[in-house]
C-alpha cells in the first residue's frame, strides 16, 4: 500500500470490459508530508475520491475480483480510501 494524491481522470473511448462503469485516476505516490515521489500510477476507484485528495492505494493478485467481482481482470491498483490527515512523526 502507498500514499498517493489524484493527480487526473483517465479517459477512454475504447476501454477493457472490467473497467466498463468504474472510474479510473492517475495518481502521484507521496511521502506523508506531501512530498511527491516515484513515477505515476493508473488506480482504479473504489471509494469515491476526487482529483487532488491524498488516498490510500494498494492491490494484490486477485483483489480487484474479489472486490468487484470479476473473472478476468486486469487491474493492478485499487485506490481503497481517502486519507483524512497524516500524523507522523519523523525520527532521526
Amino acid at each position: 500500500m502507498f500514499l498517493a494524491k489524484v493527480k487526473r481522470k483517465v479517459i477512454s473511448v475504447e476501454k477493457h470490459e472490467a473497467y466498463i462503469g468504474k472510474i479510473v485516476f492517475v495518481v502521484q505516490p507521496v511521502l506523508p508530508d506531501g512530498t511527491e515521489e516515484g513515477n505515476e500510477w493508473v488506480a482504479v476507484d473504489y471509494v469515491g475520491t476526487g482529483i487532488g485528495d491524498i488516498v490510500v492505494c494498494g492491490g494484490a493478485p486477485g483483489v480487484a475480483k474479489t472486490v468487484f467481482n470479476i473473472e478476468l481482470a486486469p487491474i493492478r491498483t485499487l485506490i481503497m480510501a481517502i486519507v483524512d490527515r497524516v500524523d507522523y512523526k519523523d525520527v532521526e
